[in-house]
């Protein structure tokens, strides 16, 4: 995925632009044939699936806008750019989606209760073989131009021309069954449609919304960004990923490094430079270091660090420590450290810290404890 040539924000719009023409074409083209031939049978499944063709027409006109929007580059007002504009456009597409296979659904049943004498020929059924074929073309242009920008309105749309390809090859097996059998049953074939067009839409809306609200990063790109960090000489560990996605590949990401504290300033800092530029270089993510030093060697420190990652490990499992270090003084001695805690857990600064002065304070030891708690926010 990080291997293959990135794609300019141009040249997304460029392919996005592409696929948006051939769906306006091929989608009204389709509503208009569907909406004359459902006129004429009075069919109410083939007329549910013109309306749904027509809005595909719609949301690929929203598919270009996406892109378009997507495309502007930076501005005082909006420093991390505008590619969110793609996320919103999908969202709006299966919104509209929703909305329409709602209408489907009350019109289908109203036929089932009120059914209506349904024409069939072969024509009718030659133009739902023609829909087929059309919307099989889809599937294959959408994940084309999909996997050439890694776009994920392009692959809603795929994934909605796919349904279309099953739900009008289920419009054309009820009209062959109505034919032989001579039996009405339009309003259900109109209301199944309806139904897997609302329960395959609150999937991808989730899939959608996701990005918008800020989802997780993939473990493929957070092992990917573990993996390159770890491959440089001097840096013992690292905590406090936190990983930014505004974007098709606009990712933004700070991170703690830890070196040994004997480094000196200047080589330390020479050293997140050139990582911050391996990082653009090779994976366009924009990189912000923060360097921790880590006393090495410290006979007192290390011994009291496993005593304290014992404790930590026996009040729950969970819960791993960072940033660990021990500042002297005439009365008594400093412990301090983060604590990276899972999201489904909600100790208390106060609660851990009143667990350690119980198992470790005593008249001949007296620590004070300054512990900071962390989420795995990747």
């Amino acid at each position: 995925m990080y291997k293959k040539r990135r794609l300019s924000q141009s040249e997304r719009r460029k392919y996005g632009n592409k696929a948006g023409i051939y769906g306006i074409v091929t989608n009204i083209f389709l509503s208009i044939i569907k909406i004359f031939v459902g006129l004429i049978s009075g069919s109410v499944s083939i007329m549910a699936d013109a309306l749904n063709n027509l809005f595909d027409y719609v949301s690929s006109i929203l598919l270009i806008l996406g892109f378009k929007f997507a495309s502007k580059k930076p501005d005082k007002d909006h420093p991390y750019g505008h590619a969110r504009y793609e996320y919103i456009a999908g969202f709006v597409i299966t919104i509209f989606m929703l909305i329409i296979a709602t209408i489907f659904l009350k019109e289908s049943i109203v036929k089932i209760i009120f059914p209506t004498k349904i024409e069939i020929n072969n024509y009718i059924l030659f133009t739902l073989l023609l829909s087929i074929a059309i919307k099989i073309s889809q599937v294959f242009v959408y994940r084309y131009y999909a996997d050439l920008t890694s776009s994920n309105t392009l692959n809603t749309n795929a994934m909605d021309s796919k349904n279309d390809t099953l739900i009008t090859t289920g419009i054309l097996v009820g009209m062959i069954i109505m034919k032989m059998f001579n039996i009405n049953i339009d309003g259900y074939i109109g209301a199944l449609i309806a139904i897997f067009i609302i329960y395959g839409n609150s999937k991808l809306l989730k899939e959608i919304i996701n990005p918008l609200i800020g989802d997780a990063p993939s473990d493929k790109k957070i092992k990917m960004i573990k993996d390159k960090l770890l491959s440089y000489d001097h840096i013992i560990g690292f905590h406090d990923l936190l990983i930014h996605n505004y974007g098709h590949h606009i990712d933004f990401v700070t991170v703690h490094l830890e070196i040994d504290s004997k480094t000196s300033l200047i080589d330390a800092h020479r050293l997140a430079d050139q990582i911050e530029r391996d990082f653009k270089a090779e994976f366009d993510i924009d990189l912000t270091i923060h360097i921790d030093p880590i006393v090495i060697g410290d006979k007192k420190q290390d011994r009291l660090k496993k005593i304290i990652e014992k404790l930590i490990n026996e009040f729950d499992s969970s819960l791993r420590i960072h940033d660990f270090r021990l500042i002297y003084s005439k009365t008594h001695k400093t412990i301090l450290f983060d604590i990276e805690m899972p999201f489904d857990k909600n100790y208390t600064k106060k609660e851990i810290i009143n667990y350690l002065n119980n198992m470790t304070n005593s008249k001949k030891e007296n620590y004070e404890y300054i512990i900071e708690i962390d989420r795995p926010i990747y």
